[in-house]
């Protein structure tokens, strides 16, 4: 009985894992942290073409009630996912941009953030 529920354990987990996309992870590993004051900070990163991201927005005591999408991606696929951005790349290589509104409330100030993503995709 015991091995039965290991098994299905593992095979439980390695659905779940295969279920995420194969190429997604991270788009920054360091970045300037938002305040939710009205303030407006740059964010940059390199993807392979084709290659998708995820990256979360939130931050220790921060709360996010809305992200909004202001400036697509001209060349990219954006999506918003609660707290985080989801971008995918195009086949071709190429510069991109977009710009995101973050809403929430931060040391229990509420507020709002824009971030303005550069993207080299390669």
């Amino acid at each position: 009985m015991f091995l039965r529920g290991k098994v299905f354990a593992i095979t439980a987990l390695t659905l779940v894992l295969l279920s995420q996309p194969a190429s997604a992870g991270n788009c920054l590993s360091k970045f300037d942290g938002f305040q939710l004051n009205s303030d407006t900070v740059q964010w940059s990163f390199v993807i392979r073409s084709g290659s998708e991201c995820l990256q979360g927005l939130r931050g220790g005591s921060m709360l996010i009630d809305e992200v909004k999408v202001l400036e697509p991606p001209s060349a990219g696929i954006l999506t918003i996912s609660g707290p985080a951005f989801h971008y995918r790349a195009p086949a071709a290589e190429s510069n991109d941009r977009f710009e995101l509104e973050v809403s929430g409330q931060n040391h229990l100030m509420h507020g709002t953030s824009v971030i303005i993503v550069e993207v080299l995709v390669r």
